[in-house]
């Protein structure tokens, strides 16, 4: 059975210059992984705390809501980012 290795830091994770960007051989492939951290970010993320059940019991009907309206304004604000990062992707992603 082999081994688990040490799980990888924030910091090894970062590229040669310290950014969080991996180097991508196409204007596509760079735009094309924007899209999919998009992606990520609103299903992974925000649309997980909108579910009731990942909150404390404790939590209060209304102070939820309020935590539930605010979040909504997050996810459609990523879905506008998504518009845009997918029209990039189909105007300057073909072939470059």
């Amino acid at each position: 059975m082999p081994m688990l290795g040490a799980m990888s830091t924030r910091e090894d994770n970062l590229a040669e210059d310290g950014s969080h960007v991996t180097r991508h051989e196409t204007i596509g492939g760079m735009l094309t992984s924007a899209l999919n951290m998009e992606d990520e970010i609103s299903s992974g993320v925000y649309e997980d705390y909108l579910d009731r059940r990942h909150w404390p019991a404790q939590l209060d009907d209304d102070l939820f809501g309020q935590i539930e309206r605010r979040l909504t304004v997050l996810i459609d604000d990523t879905k506008k980012h998504k518009k845009i990062l997918q029209a990039l992707v189909n105007e300057y992603g073909r072939d470059r």
